[in-house]
């Protein structure tokens, strides 16, 4: 997963200056089109330079970028405190992370 994030987050941040934000699923129309020219055909051999990395989660949801920031929600399970556990619940918590796009630091974080 955390390949699957880096790659996409290199992707996404290749150009940010020329491209449109991609906001949400799907891109900003929903449709999955990139519309975006000078877009790169072909990966290099040794593939796209790392920018910088974060160290996340478990997840289930791609990065979105807008305005310069990337957001990744992400989650660290912890050991329950009773093996039976009641209601459903998994220890741990799920958070949203907002990075800048340029370095990666930490900008904001949302736990719950």
């Amino acid at each position: 997963m955390r390949i699957v994030l880096t790659v996409a987050a290199l992707l996404l941040l290749a150009s940010p200056l020329l491209a449109d934000d991609w906001p949400q699923w799907l891109g900003p129309k929903r449709d999955g089109v990139w519309r975006e020219s000078g877009i790169v055909e072909k990966l290099p051999a040794g593939g796209p330079k790392v920018v910088w990395r974060v160290p996340i989660g478990a997840g289930y949801t791609g990065p979105a970028v807008a305005r310069g920031r990337v957001y990744v929600m992400d989650r660290h399970a912890s050991k329950p405190k009773d093996p039976a556990t009641a209601k459903g619940t998994l220890p741990g918590n799920e958070r949203v992370l907002c990075l800048d796009a340029k370095t990666g630091k930490e900008i904001w974080k949302h736990e719950y």
